[in-house]
């Protein structure tokens, strides 16, 4: 269940009112995108400057952060536990995405009670699915790529085999590509290497 104190666009507000330079990243920026993602926390690439880490010290200090209370379970991301929730902040490893990259295809967008927040782009998001070996979101990300918002009701309407309209078809087969890699995740053993399947 979510969490009932947070409040992740309070936090998005927090980072804008002191000019903090950032992107979102995560399951706020593919909810944004028109994902259905679920998410309870606020994860940001910000900017590295000096004067940049100066003003996301002082939105963190507002938004209820304590000195030293921030941890890092990962070696490029440190966490902060505010009175409206958490907010990760990520450095992007080496060789890999960087801000600037990220902030040079991402936009504004509108989050929620007019707030506008530096959201990354939706391939952007998908590649750092993949990397991070979530493939199921990279899947649910590539659906976005033509501008075409991943609603529950496309999921949850019946599919009808004789509309033939693209909206079935294309629904039909994001379910497959879903169900194709949890098929491939549950085939793997705990060493990564996929099983050979029993036959009947």
């Amino acid at each position: 269940m979510p969490d009932q104190t947070s409040d992740p666009l309070r936090i998005i507000a927090g980072l804008r009112a002191h000019g903090v330079r950032y992107v979102l990243i995560g399951g706020l920026a593919a909810a944004a995108h028109g994902s259905p993602a679920r998410t309870d926390d606020v994860d940001i690439c910000p900017a590295g400057d000096d004067e940049n880490l100066e003003r996301l010290g002082l939105a963190l200090q507002d938004l209820g952060t304590g000195v030293g209370s921030g941890s890092s379970g990962e070696q490029d991301r440190v966490s902060f536990e505010t009175v409206a929730g958490r907010l990760d902040c990520v450095e992007m490893p080496a060789g890999t995405l960087g801000f600037a990259d990220l902030d040079t295809r991402a936009s504004d967008l509108a989050v929620g009670r007019g707030i506008v927040a530096r959201v990354a782009s939706v391939d952007d998001l998908a590649q750092m699915k993949r990397a991070s070996g979530d493939l199921a979101g990279a899947t649910q990300l590539a659906w976005l790529e033509d501008g075409t918002p991943l609603h529950e009701e496309i999921f949850d309407e019946p599919a009808d085999p004789k509309a033939g309209n693209g909206r079935n078809s294309r629904r039909e087969r994001i379910w497959q590509a879903l169900e194709n890699v949890d098929r491939f995740l549950t085939d793997l053993d705990t060493h990564g290497i996929r099983r050979q399947r029993e036959e009947p």
